[in-house]
């Protein structure tokens, strides 16, 4: 059975290319904010969580912090164009996986979610 991804990006673009690249691998699903990438993971299981940072509505670190109340055990990789968050104290203690930033680079994308998450 195919490993799910959660993909949450209030950006469409972003949501199709994480999408396009991961859907021959993985089963997807997409989440255009934090708060329904919430609404999703109390409803389902997945394997991984690639969520933005910068979003309206519920912020992504927000939605993290919420995410780990509920879920501990779920890999999270954080995509952003804000290199600085690499180094925030909350990034760091919140058992994120991997931080990618955006322009994204396909294969260091592909490379670690197979690293977190296996193929």
């Amino acid at each position: 059975m195919n490993k799910k991804i959660l993909i949450c990006d209030d950006e469409e673009s972003i949501r199709l290319l994480l999408t396009e690249t991961l859907k021959d691998y993985y089963t997807i699903t997409e989440a255009a904010d934090g708060h329904e990438a919430l609404k999703l993971i109390t409803k389902e299981n997945f394997d991984l969580l690639i969520i933005d940072i910068k979003m309206p509505g519920t912020h992504g670190l927000e939605a993290i912090e919420r995410i780990r109340e509920r879920n501990q055990e779920i890999p999270i990789i954080i995509c952003s164009a804000y290199r600085l968050m690499e180094d925030d104290i909350i990034v760091k203690t919140s058992d994120v996986n991997a931080f990618i930033t955006k322009p994204i680079d396909i294969k260091q994308l592909k490379m670690k979610v197979a690293e977190v998450i296996g193929s």
